[in-house]
């Protein structure tokens, strides 16, 4: 008994990756028929935070920044499989900012920075990556924020949010929201744009699968997922990717 137990449970990775494996075999499918003479749209990849801004800080010591770039190099992989060009806006943990005497002034840089690479592309899709925190440490779930200086940003949010909540969290309630003054790259946005708060680093269960390596592919796989249902969605209803 115990020794088909453990058998089982070391199979467990090798069976999520068959699992991706068909769920990415099924988008190719319908992207290659659906979307072969469209131009895509270059992803630009936001891993929130890094270098001497780490971001929300988990229950266990862990940074949000560690974990948005983990996420965010996975999403960069599988994306390439699907023929997206990408722009990850940090591979390593760094900050961007190119000027500031004091750290305020560094993010703020850095912020801005970030913002001025939509202006760099005619067509691109802004994903941002982050991770929530709240007092309450039972407060779990996946939520995607929208810029409201478009319509698209908005209907890519929405497919996000339900590739998450039918791939990864069938329990989730939460909604999509428009951000606020307080998401600066989002309220400034001058391009579709999105924000993804993958999970609660103030929720032990959760973080702990945040941190997991299959994990962080299934949220990435759910998120892409999103971003190609909406280009399809674009394509089937006579708008260009």
């Amino acid at each position: 008994g115990d020794f088909v137990k453990k058998s089982l449970v070391a199979l467990i990775p090798a069976i999520i990756v068959c699992i991706s494996s068909v769920l990415i075999c099924q988008i190719q499918l319908v992207s290659s028929n659906t979307i072969i003479n469209s131009t895509l749209p270059v992803i630009i990849i936001d891993a929130g935070h890094g270098g001497e801004d780490g971001g929300a800080v988990g229950v266990d010591g862990t940074y949000e920044k560690d974990v948005n770039l983990q996420i965010s190099l996975k999403i960069n992989d599988i994306l390439s499989i699907f023929g997206y060009k990408t722009h990850l806006i940090r591979t390593t943990d760094t900050a961007i900012h190119t000027s500031g005497d004091s750290i305020r002034e560094r993010k703020v840089s850095d912020i801005h920075n970030r913002a001025d690479t939509m202006n760099m592309y005619e067509n691109c899709i802004y994903l941002s990556i982050h991770q929530n925190k709240y007092g309450d440490g039972r407060i779990w779930g996946t939520q995607t924020f929208f810029s409201a200086n478009c319509d698209e940003s908005r209907e890519i949010a929405q497919f996000i949010q339900n590739a998450v909540k039918s791939q990864l969290q069938p329990n989730n309630k939460r909604q999509i929201k428009k951000s606020g003054t307080d998401i600066y790259v989002l309220y400034n946005a001058t391009k579709p744009a999105v924000m993804v708060e993958c999970g609660f680093v103030s929720n032990q269960n959760e973080l702990n699968k945040l941190k997991d390596s299959a994990y962080q592919s299934d949220m990435a796989l759910s998120i892409i997922i999103g971003i190609v249902n909406y280009n399809i969605s674009e394509v089937q209803n006579g708008a260009e990717v």
